[in-house]
Order: structure tokens, then sequence, then C-alpha cells
């Protein structure tokens, strides 16, 4: 086979793979986006009514409720206690009622959190 062309099969292959991951990276984001978006409206039906669970000049704190806000949450928020806090949704526990989340929206509500800020890479 010809060099120069084996080069340029080469170089035109790292193209389309560039072009590839390009396209898969901005897909993830974009997913997780939507993951978030999805997250803040189940924050918004389930838990703002103890709550505030964002940090928008329209965000309102729920009267007198000791439940953390969102982005105290978010503040200590990293990968360890990711795990940590899906259970902790998944369980009733005290005060909080058994809101019986899907394992897919309990994933929604944690990427909504990691858009408050706290999660690595940020």
């Amino acid at each position: 086979m010809n060099k120069g062309r084996t080069g340029s099969m080469r170089l035109a292959g790292l193209g389309f793979a560039a072009v590839m991951l390009a396209a898969g990276v901005a897909g993830a984001l974009g997913a997780e986006r939507g993951m978030a978006q999805m997250g803040r409206g189940l924050a918004e039906t389930w838990c703002a009514s103890c709550h505030l669970i964002g940090n928008e000049p329209g965000d309102k704190a729920p009267a007198a409720s000791e439940a953390p806000s969102f982005v105290a949450v978010a503040e200590k928020f990293d990968a360890a206690r990711r795990e940590a806090l899906a259970t902790w949704l998944a369980t009733p526990h005290g005060k909080m009622p058994s809101l019986s989340l899907s394992r897919a929206e309990i994933a929604d509500i944690l990427a909504y959190i990691e858009t408050l800020g706290g999660a690595p890479g940020r």
C-alpha cells in the first residue's frame, strides 16, 4: 500500500474518531442536563414543601422547616456520598415521608443536586 495513502487513511480515521468522541461527550452532557431538569421538576413536586430546592431568584424557602436546602446538600455532595444519598432517598426515615421514588427518579434528583455546586469536576 502507498505510504501517502496509508497516512491519509490513518489521519481520516483519527478525525472520524475525534468527531465521534466529541458527539458522544455532547450527547452525554445533554442527557445529564435533561436528567437534572427532570430532577428539578421532581424536587418541585416532592421536596419543595420541606426543602429550599434551588438558588434561583424565584425559589422560596418553605415556612419553618428544619430540612436542609438542596444547596447545603450540594456543598457536601461528592461521589462517595452519592450512593448514601440515593439510599437515603429510597428509604423512609424520620420526618421525611416515603416517596416511593424509582431509581431513575432518584438519579434525576441527584443530577439536579450536582448542578447546585459541590460536585467533583466543577
